[in-house]
């Protein structure tokens, strides 16, 4: 599985192939996600289906996954700036991300681990900044959730990293 995933990673950083995933997604394969069993309609992107499969392998696949959670974020923020138009499942996806990464307990367990959740908000930033009049699902889950955003900036949320040792 880690083969595949520094695999991925390696290709997501081509320009070309991000490009060629914002085709609709014909093949027939069959998942486990409904949104990819009614695909036959075209508004599925195997760019939505990157994100999706991020999504689940964060939410559901094996603990030993986690101390890559890096790398996996990483292939979707380098495809996140050639993504055109994301599904509503990809924008809920990617919203759980953030939640996830934005946990503090999260955050403290590794220093690496706040690359990851920089990564995701730079997703946003690309989907957002040159692509906002076609992800409108992106749009309406970032109002949804500003709750997200603004406690970050709260100061229950800084407690959590300040140093307690009192100066000598």
């Amino acid at each position: 599985m880690y083969l595949c995933i520094f695999l991925l990673l390696s290709l997501s950083s081509s320009r070309e192939l991000a490009m060629s995933l914002n085709q609709p997604f014909k093949l027939n394969i069959k998942f486990d996600l409904p949104q990819f069993e009614s695909a036959k309609s075209g508004q599925t992107t195997y760019a939505d289906l990157i994100f999706v499969m991020v999504y689940k392998l964060v939410s559901s696949g094996p603990r030993l996954l986690r101390p890559i959670y890096k790398s996996i974020i990483a292939c979707v923020a380098n495809i996140a700036p050639y993504t055109k138009k994301l599904a509503r499942e990809a924008c809920d996806g990617l919203i759980y991300l953030i939640q996830v990464c934005t946990k503090p307990e999260f955050l403290k367990e590794k220093d690496d681990n706040c690359k990851a959740t920089t990564a995701l908000f730079e997703c946003v930033n690309y989907l957002i900044a040159y692509h906002d009049e076609t992800n409108q699902h992106l749009q309406v889950q970032l109002m949804k959730n500003q709750n997200l955003i603004y406690n970050l900036e709260s100061p229950e949320f800084e407690k959590h990293f300040t140093n307690t040792l009192k100066p000598a």
